[in-house]
């Protein structure tokens, strides 16, 4: 099992990488000050001529300069520092007032171009960093070619062999820049493994809310059929029976306490149904839609094709928001059924009745497949909306062809119905 990077230092690399500029610039000044000072001091000491060593001191500089912008522009850097390289290899030797001469490309300073190098391997994608990875080879053939015989440029291989001496130089400077390029791209490796860590953690986390939001509405949808099932039914029955006490004898003496009853009973299920309303609600505490914006629901169905006529009979009256709420889901999944069975091309009759009773919702469609009546989640879902406000709902086929949805919805919960929701 592969362990998680420890909370500290994943917060320093993040640290870091948001201040790459900065970062960047304080390691370039303490390179420069080891390195850097060391160089300067090799070429003013050295009686080369002054155009050369200040040609020298230039290439080194850029060399410091390319760390700065090393992990901002990798690729740029990196080609301005190969460059600079080439043309410390192409310079004459310099000389030593002891007497001794050394190519410029052999000045401490140059060692800051195997950073660069480890940069652009572990920054840029496989293609540019193996592009980078031959340029340096390239470099490597051009120093042992400047390299390859000490006695054209006055130097010395000591004590060893000749080509103990070339050999060594070419395994030496091939493996270096081979090992500095495969620990950029190790280096790149362990980047985009704590990246995807990162995302898994994200997306493990988005997963665990999601669960806790699944088991919490699934406790709200258990507490709603249990309270529905139990208090709601129990409720009805006892205003049932309250109301069927006061009309047995409706002079008696009790008669205004089986009143009081059921009007108690009455007030109590319609507070039991707008807390199942609550508990029903799809967004928690969110405005949830009603008749009042029914005409944006026309156009999205018309949107779809769909042609729907509506027709409104009677005075129009105040719904409770529970039962406003369950009248537009009406029309909204019958009409969505209407698109789904019917067809986008179908004609849909869309009637609003406001009668004593309560609203009577039509919908009805000319479809040529429609569907089994009773079939499918929507109805359902209906159906258990309806009677959480004391409405009914009927949905049939058509003679001939097409279906008929009609549902009320009670503008006052039903006492006597109600029971047998």
């Amino acid at each position: 099992m592969r362990e998680s990077p420890s909370p500290s230092g994943a917060a320093m690399d993040s640290f870091l990488d948001r201040h790459r500029l900065s970062a960047d610039a304080v390691l370039a000044v303490l390179l420069a000050v080891p390195l850097g000072l060391i160089s300067v001091s090799l070429l003013r000491a050295s009686d080369s001529p002054l155009s050369l060593r200040l040609v020298a001191g230039l290439g080194l500089l850029v060399l410091h300069a390319c760390v700065v912008p090393r992990r901002l522009r990798p690729l740029a850097a990196y080609g301005l520092a190969a460059a600079a390289m080439l043309l410390l290899v192409a310079l004459p030797p310099l000389h030593d007032p002891g007497g001794a001469y050394y190519p410029a490309v052999l000045l401490p300073s140059t060692l800051v171009f195997g950073l660069l190098l480890y940069t652009a391997s572990g920054r840029l994608d496989l293609l540019r960093g193996l592009l980078c990875l031959a340029v340096a080879l390239a470099g490597v053939g051009l120093l042992l070619a400047r390299l390859w015989d000490p006695a054209s440029w006055g130097g010395s291989s000591g004590s060893y062999e000749l080509v103990s001496w070339r050999l060594g130089l070419s395994v030496g400077l091939i493996a270096v820049m081979a090992c500095l390029w495969s620990l950029g791209r190790l280096s790149r490796m362990r980047g985009l493994f704590l990246s995807e860590l990162r995302v898994k953690a994200e997306r493990a986390e988005a997963d665990r809310a999601r669960e806790r939001m699944e088991a919490t509405r699934a406790e709200r949808d258990r507490i709603s059929r249990e309270m529905h099932d139990v208090v709601s039914h129990s409720l009805a029955v006892m205003v049932s029976q309250a109301e069927g006490g006061r009309l047995s004898d409706p002079d008696a003496p009790g008669a205004g306490v089986f009143a009081t009853i059921a009007g108690v009973g009455r007030e109590a299920l319609r507070d039991m149904r707008g807390l199942l309303g609550v508990l029903h609600a799809e967004r928690g505490t969110a405005p949830q839609p009603g008749l009042a914006v029914l005409s944006d629901l026309l156009d999205q169905v018309r949107n779809a094709g769909v042609h729907v006529a509506v027709q409104e009979v009677g005075d129009a009256r105040p719904l409770r928001p529970a039962a406003d709420l369950t009248a537009y889901r009406v029309v909204q999944e019958g009409l969505t059924n209407v698109i789904k069975h019917a067809g986008a091309a179908a004609q849909a009759d869309l009637t609003l009745a406001w009668r004593p009773d309560g609203l009577h919702i039509t919908i009805t469609d000319d479809g040529d497949r429609p569907p089994a009546e009773g079939a499918g989640v929507g109805l359902t879902g209906m159906r258990e909306r309806l009677s959480m406000v004391g409405g009914t709902l009927e949905a049939r086929s058509r003679p001939g062809a097409g279906f008929l949805l009609s549902a009320t919805v009670p503008y006052e919960p039903r006492s006597l119905s109600s029971s047998g929701s």
